[in-house]
C-alpha cells in the first residue's frame, strides 16, 4: 500500500519557498500538495491502494499563501484522489481540521474512502472551538465595551461555543456521527491496517505487475 501523512515539528529553512516565514508540521504547504498529488496520482496508475494518516491543523492562509494557489492545489489533490479508483484508508491520529480533513482522504471529499479508523485522540473539527467563539463574538466584545455594558454575558456565549466545539469534536461522537467508522486501540491500528489490504488484494479490481510499475522507481530516482 502507499502511506501518506503529514510530517510535525519545524520544517526546515527555506520552506516553504513562496514565504518568508517558518513552516510549521502540522500545516499543508505548496511542496506538500503537489508532492501528494504526484504520489496519489502514481499509486492509481500502478493500482496501489492508499493509507491515509492524518494529524492536521489545516492548510496555509494568507495573502501569500493564496497568489501560491493552496486552495487550488488542495482542489487538484481531491481531484486527483477522485480520479484513482483505488481503495483509501484514512487512519485519524490526531486532529482532522478544516479543509485538509477533506484532501487528505477524507470520506466526505471522495467516493474511494473505505475505511476511517478514529483512536483516543482523534478530533474532528472546522476549527478549535477558541477560534471559533473569538471570530463569532469580537466585535460584539468591542460594542458591548465601547457601551460600557458588563462583557460577562458575551463571555459566557464565546465558552459556551468552546465547549460545544470541544464536545463535538471527540472520538466517541465522530463515530457516532460516522465521522470515523470505528475508534481502536493505538496499539490495533497495523491490524487494520494489514485486514484493509488483505480484503483488496483477495478481490482486485485491476492489479499492475510489479516491472510496469512506475511508483517504485520514482521513490528510487
Amino acid at each position: 500500500v502507499g502511506c501518506i501523512g503529514n510530517r510535525q515539528g519545524f520544517l526546515g529553512e527555506n520552506y516553504p519557498e513562496y514565504a518568508d516565514y517558518p513552516g510549521i508540521g502540522g500545516k499543508l504547504y505548496r511542496q506538500g500538495l503537489i508532492k501528494m498529488n504526484e504520489f496519489v496520482t502514481l499509486c492509481g496508475r500502478d493500482r496501489v491502494p492508499i493509507v491515509w494518516f492524518q494529524d492536521t491543523s489545516g492548510i496555509d492562509v494568507g495573502d501569500i499563501a493564496e497568489q501560491a494557489e493552496l486552495l487550488g492545489l488542495g482542489q487538484s489533490l481531491i481531484y486527483s484522489i477522485q480520479q484513482t479508483d483505488v481503495p483509501q484508508m484514512l487512519i485519524l491520529l490526531r486532529k482532522g481540521t478544516a479543509a485538509v480533513h477533506y484532501v487528505m482522504g477524507g470520506p466526505t471529499a471522495n467516493r474511494h474512502n473505505a475505511f476511517t479508523l478514529g483512536i483516543a485522540t482523534t478530533e474532528v473539527y472546522v476549527m478549535h472551538g477558541e477560534t471559533a467563539a473569538a471570530a463569532s463574538f469580537s466585535r460584539r466584545l468591542v460594542k458591548e465595551k465601547d457601551a460600557g455594558r458588563d462583557l460577562d454575558p458575551v463571555i459566557d456565549k464565546m465558552n459556551k461555543m468552546a465547549q460545544e466545539y470541544h464536545d463535538y469534536s471527540r472520538p466517541i461522537y465522530c463515530a457516532q456521527q460516522g465521522y470515523a467508522d470505528e475508534i481502536s486501540n493505538m496499539s490495533d491500528i497495523r491490524k487494520y491496517m494489514s485486514a484493509f489490504a488483505g480484503a483488496l488484494y483477495q478481490n482486485p479490481k485491476s492489479i499492475c505487475p510489479l516491472h510496469q510499475m512506475l511508483l517504485p522507481r520514482s521513490i528510487k530516482g
